[in-house]
């Protein structure tokens, strides 16, 4: 009987050690990411048969808090808020682009343009005031290649994010290693419960693994019935088992076609902050280039057209005016503006506002500039300033370049304001599906605390009880 009660004692230290080690291991796991609160499970050992004494205390397991429901909100908020944060951040880098108001701005660009012309149309024979509208016309080309360039790098640096210098490491590479370590550690739990392990400290790696990887890519888990856990975006399994399915890029930046695929070249619908990056360069980046180059093709269309159609001061036609009928001598330069390259002509497309230039021939002689009526009399100087008016004319027209600038502006302005308060949100459900999942798998330090002492307390009666047992059992032996 007296080994019946040590061994009782005994189980009952063992079971406070546990409780001890389990506490102090929740105290200094308080702050660790993915951590999940640990709790001993204790069973009582059956009774000895025929006396119906019990035999102590039995171990059965150490088990880490989990809820399911709350591990998925959580996931689903972190791909959220990736999503949202990354959007902030391209929207900041394209609204950088746009420098409005301001006197670098392209607003301000244009009205000078078009304020000189105006000057041009009260003095259209003026050498330099016909110098001065080239010159202004040189300076909007070159807002223009600027802005365009400005978004197209920050384009590229959103490429290089994803994918690293050189196409390795970046985002990307930090989802493909996530995506290993998650199936590797699932071979590890699967192992551990198979053998009576305790996983819990591999399940915490392998849920904080999960966290960092919704946060890039926006993924979603399912649990499995042997502790694996598969990982997928939008139904396409990156993890499943100890199976991982690595993702590379496809597409290309530069035509606006990024995207992700797995190695078997299966196009990944990715959230978090690679989906966000892809609609970035994709879809945001590429229709502000695009809609800034429609702004490029009004006036260049416009004070195109009124060039070919118009007269020079000195009489030479435009070659589409009514001047240049019959007219067997030199023509003006048909176009004020060029594209891509050409000297002489301009194609209006998404991306006109990376080329757009002033003609080399009205660069080379400014007095080329077309300023009166397309019907003025063929080789005869004149003053009429119909055609430096209409080009004055196009900065007020409702349909012009300015006011389709100023929607480019306001929508830029608009969906950048939008993104923060998007993000905004996101941080709130993040903050608030944490606060939930740690009210539940967290370590509350306090009641940690408390059963810190009451182990210590417990551990030092039983200890108390076999010491009055040894006691007991020594004066026994030396009565007989």
């Amino acid at each position: 009987m007296s080994n019946l009660g040590l061994d009782i004692a005994a189980s009952g230290l063992d079971a406070q050690q546990a409780l001890l080690d389990t506490a102090a291991q929740n105290l200094a796991n308080v702050t660790t990411a993915g951590y999940a609160q640990e709790t001993v499970n204790l069973s009582p050992e059956p009774t000895q048969s025929g006396t119906g004494v019990g035999q102590g205390v039995l171990i059965t397991s150490v088990t880490g808090a989990s809820s399911t429901l709350y591990e998925a909100l959580a996931t689903a908020a972190g791909g959220q808020l990736g999503a949202a944060n990354e959007t902030a951040s391209v929207q900041s880098a394209a609204q950088a682009a746009f420098p409005e108001p301001g006197s670098n701005g392209l607003s301000a660009s244009l009205d000078q343009l078009f304020s000189d012309l105006s000057a041009l149309a009260s003095q259209p024979s003026s050498a330099a005031a016909a110098a001065t509208v080239v010159q202004d016309a040189r300076n909007v080309a070159g807002t223009f290649n600027s802005m365009y360039s400005q978004l197209g790098a920050a384009s590229a640096q959103l490429a290089t994010s994803l994918q690293g210098a050189g196409g390795n490491g970046g985002l990307l590479g930090q989802a493909n290693e996530l995506i290993n370590q998650i199936a590797q550690l699932n071979g590890a739990i699967v192992a551990g419960v198979g053998s009576g392990q305790n996983p819990n400290e591999l399940i915490d790696a392998r849920r904080a693994a999960i966290s960092q990887l919704s946060t890039i890519a926006g993924v979603s888990t399912s649990a499995q019935a042997d502790g694996s856990t598969t990982v997928s975006v939008n139904g396409i399994e990156l993890v499943s088992g100890t199976t991982a399915t690595d993702l590379q890029v496809s597409g290309s930046a530069t035509a606006g076609t990024l995207a992700v695929s797995t190695v078997d070249n299966v196009t990944v619908p990715a959230g978090g902050q690679i989906g966000a990056i892809l609609t970035g360069v994709d879809t945001t980046i590429a229709g502000y280039q695009s809609q800034l180059s429609a702004v490029a093709d009004s006036l260049a269309t416009s004070l195109n057209a009124l060039q070919s159609g118009g007269v020079s001061a000195n009489g030479t036609p435009g070659p589409t005016s009514v001047a240049a009928a019959g007219w067997t001598g030199p023509l003006l330069p048909g176009t004020v503006f060029v594209d891509g390259g050409s000297p002489t002509s301009y194609t209006a497309g998404p991306a006109s506002a990376a080329t757009i230039a002033v003609n080399p021939a009205l660069v080379a002689t400014p007095s080329l500039i077309a300023t009166a009526a397309g019907s003025s009399t063929a080789g005869v100087a004149t003053i009429d300033p119909t055609t430096a008016q209409q080009m004055a004319a196009v900065g007020q027209s409702a349909s012009g370049p300015l006011p389709l600038y100023q929607t480019l502006v306001g929508r830029v302005g608009s969906q950048t304001q939008q993104a923060t308060n998007v993000q905004q949100g996101a941080q709130a459900l993040a903050d608030t599906a944490s606060s939930n999942l740690a009210g539940i798998e967290g370590v509350n330090s306090n009641q940690q605390t408390v059963d810190v002492l009451a182990a210590q307390r417990a551990f030092q009666a039983t200890a108390s009880v076999i010491n009055s047992m040894n006691t007991a059992f020594q004066s026994l032996l030396q009565a007989v």
